[in-house]
């Protein structure tokens, strides 16, 4: 018996997450399971698997808003919104948004995700539907889809972003999620800048024969009072959950016909956690050139090196010229 929590609803939580799991790796052509059976279940994936999901989206929106700001929106579609963690995180972090569209094929989570998200902003008109919309938005997102969809799924998904001004899609770091991903950014190119991950403009250096092994993955960092509170070391015991990695990847997109410049951003971008070795440290960087490793020297920087040693993937760019390294 927990003591935070009912032992039918760790069990539950179990079970949701080996489902979660397993979901990635299903054979091709297989249908994704359901994740969740009743209200319990959608509420038990909201209070813990969603809460995880909504620190990655944080990490998101706040490099987003600190490189570009947040554009002007009032229209969003959440394409299949799940419990509505991504929605509502937007509408919390994006001013000016009068509407918002929730997709979700599952009628049970997605009034829940309704009604959460008008309870938190009943300002905001909330519609929800069961087929994917067709119409054109300010703002597009979608969270943690991709491992769940065939083909069709995807370009479903794909029809419904590309009608959109502003992209926002958030996935696991894992690395088939990941290249996945990158696959899917570089089919916007032609029509849309890219905001994030990158900072460049070019197709993405991990799909190059060369980097095969490789995939572009960040980590949130979750909130401090995570490691401090009974609840969630309960649930780091009973579902052994690493409460301290939280990898993601995204991408962030802007339609070339508003008129923008290209962004710009200087240095390369960190893919993953430096590698710490004896008297240096190893990086994984990308931009415009490409992906490659690098290295940056204990002696030239000693208080760098430290932050980057205790770094859990947090410095997102440095410049690394002639073994110095400074963030940018």
């Amino acid at each position: 018996m927990g003591t935070y929590f009912k032992q039918q609803d760790l069990d539950r939580l179990r079970d949701l997450r080996q489902t979660l799991i397993g979901i990635e790796g299903r054979p091709p052509g297989e249908e994704a399971p359901r994740y969740w059976h009743d209200l319990r279940d959608i509420e038990l994936y909201d209070q813990i698997f969603g809460a995880r999901i909504g620190w990655k989206w944080d990490a998101v929106l706040d490099e987003l808003e600190a490189r570009h700001g947040f554009p002007e929106v009032k229209t969003v579609i959440d394409w299949a919104t799940g419990t509505g963690v991504a929605a509502r995180k937007v509408l919390a972090r994006v001013p000016g948004i009068e509407a918002i569209t929730l997709f979700d094929r599952d009628e049970a989570v997605l009034e829940f995700a309704k009604r959460s998200v008008q309870a938190a902003f009943p300002s905001v008109e909330v519609t929800a539907v069961t087929e994917p919309p067709s119409e054109s938005s300010h703002l597009a997102i979608a969270s943690h889809v991709l491992d769940e969809l065939e083909e069709e799924g995807v370009e479903s998904l794909r029809q419904t972003l590309e009608a959109a001004d502003h992209v926002l899609w958030v996935e696991p770091g894992s690395k088939k999620t990941s290249r996945d991903l990158s696959v899917q950014r570089d089919r916007f190119l032609a029509d849309f800048q890219v905001l994030g991950p990158c900072v460049h403009q070019g197709t993405c250096g991990i799909l190059t024969p060369d980097h095969k092994n490789d995939w572009c993955h960040l980590f949130a960092k979750p909130p401090a009072e995570v490691h401090t509170t009974g609840e969630w070391s309960e649930i780091h015991r009973e579902l052994r959950i690493d409460l301290r990695s939280l990898p993601y990847s995204f991408v962030a997109l802007r339609r070339r016909s508003l008129g923008h410049p290209e962004p710009v951003q200087a240095g390369a971008r960190l893919l993953q956690r430096p590698r710490v070795q004896r008297g240096r440290v190893l990086l994984d960087l990308c931009d415009a050139n490409g992906v490659r490793e690098d290295q940056m020297l204990q002696r030239t920087d000693k208080a760098l090196f430290k932050e980057l040693k205790k770094s859990n993937g947090e410095v997102l760019f440095l410049d690394v010229s002639e073994g110095r390294a400074k963030p940018v």
